[in-house]
C-alpha cells in the first residue's frame, strides 16, 4: 500500500509539472503573436485627389552609367590628353631599348672582332670589342696611349692587381701588337660611325 501511494503521488507531481510547462509555452506563443501584430506598420489608404501629379522622385541617369562599371569605375584620367601621351617604359622595355655604341657597326666588323691574343688577355675586363666592362673602354684611344698605359702597369707606375700580373708576362713586341690592333679596330669603328 505504501508503494502504491508513492506511485500515485509521484505520478501526480509529474502531471503537474507537465501541465505547468505546457501552459508557460502557450503563454509565450500568444505574447509573440501579440508583439508581431503590434510591430507591423499599418497601411493607410488615402483618396488620390490628383492622379497626374508626380509623387515619387525620379532617379537621375548619369552618362557614365552606360559604360562598364566593372572596368573603369567611372574614374577619369587626370589629364584629358593622357591617352595620347607616351606611357613610361617598364624596366623590361627600357632594357630592350638600350642603345649600343655598335648600332651602326657592320656585321663583318663584329665577326672579325679583335685577335685571339686580345680576347685571351684583355677581353675579360675590356670586352671582346674593347668597349670596357670592368676595365675602362679602349674605344677612341690611339696606339701610343694604349702602349704607354700598358707599360706603366708593367713598370709599376700605375697599379692594378689584374693588369700587373698579366702584363709582366708580355714582352714589348706583344704589347705594341695589341695596342696597334686596338687602334686599327678603333679607326674602323670611327669610319663606320661617320658614314
Amino acid at each position: 500500500m505504501k508503494v502504491s501511494k508513492i506511485k500515485i503521488s509521484t505520478f501526480a507531481i509529474v502531471l503537474m509539472v507537465a501541465f505547468s510547462a505546457c501552459s508557460d509555452s502557450s503563454d509565450k506563443k500568444e505574447d509573440k503573436r501579440q508583439a508581431s501584430s503590434n510591430d507591423a506598420p499599418k497601411i493607410e489608404v488615402v483618396q488620390n485627389s490628383d492622379a497626374h501629379a508626380i509623387k515619387v522622385k525620379e532617379k537621375q541617369s548619369d552618362k557614365s552609367q552606360s559604360k562598364s562599371y566593372y572596368y573603369d569605375y567611372n574614374v577619369k584620367d587626370a589629364n584629358g590628353d593622357a591617352s595620347t601621351r607616351v606611357k613610361p617604359r617598364t624596366s623590361m622595355e627600357a632594357n630592350m631599348n638600350v642603345r649600343s655604341p655598335y648600332e651602326k657597326v657592320e656585321i663583318s666588323m663584329l665577326v672579325k672582332k679583335l685577335s685571339k691574343d686580345f680576347i685571351v688577355k684583355c677581353s675579360a675586363c675590356h670586352d671582346d670589342y674593347a668597349n670596357g666592362i670592368v676595365g675602362p673602354s679602349l674605344l677612341g684611344k690611339d696606339s701610343d696611349f694604349i702602349y704607354n698605359k700598358i707599360v706603366a702597369f708593367k713598370t709599376g707606375k700605375e697599379s692594378n692587381p689584374l693588369m700587373n700580373d698579366l702584363v709582366k708576362k708580355m714582352d714589348d713586341k706583344e704589347i705594341k701588337k695589341i695596342a696597334q690592333e686596338i687602334y686599327e679596330f678603333n679607326k674602323e669603328i670611327t669610319r663606320m660611325r661617320n658614314r
